[in-house]
C-alpha cells in the first residue's frame, strides 16, 4: 500500500516542496505526516489544515467530503 506521499498529486507535491526553503519546519512535519499515513482520514486536522495551506486552495473551497477523504490532494489506487 502507497503512502499518501506517494499517492498525492505531483501539483500538490510540488506546491508543498515549493514552500520548503521559506518554512521549513512546517513542511517537515507536512511531509512526516504524508509518509507515515496511508489514508487521509488517519491525519490530524491540524496536519489536513496545513497541507491545505501550502496548495493553492483555500479552506473556504473546501467540501466537507475534501475535509474528510482528500480527493482533491490523493490520487486513488488504481
Amino acid at each position: 500500500m502507497k503512502t499518501l506521499w506517494q499517492r498525492l498529486k505531483p501539483e500538490i507535491k510540488q506546491a508543498i516542496r515549493n514552500q520548503e526553503e521559506k518554512y521549513p519546519s512546517m513542511i517537515k512535519g507536512v511531509k512526516i505526516a504524508l509518509k507515515e499515513n496511508y489514508f487521509w482520514s488517519h491525519l490530524t486536522i491540524g496536519e489536513a489544515r496545513d497541507i491545505i495551506y501550502f496548495t493553492d486552495y483555500t479552506y473556504a473551497s473546501m467540501s466537507s467530503y475534501d475535509w474528510s477523504y482528500g480527493e482533491k490532494f490523493i490520487i486513488e489506487d488504481e
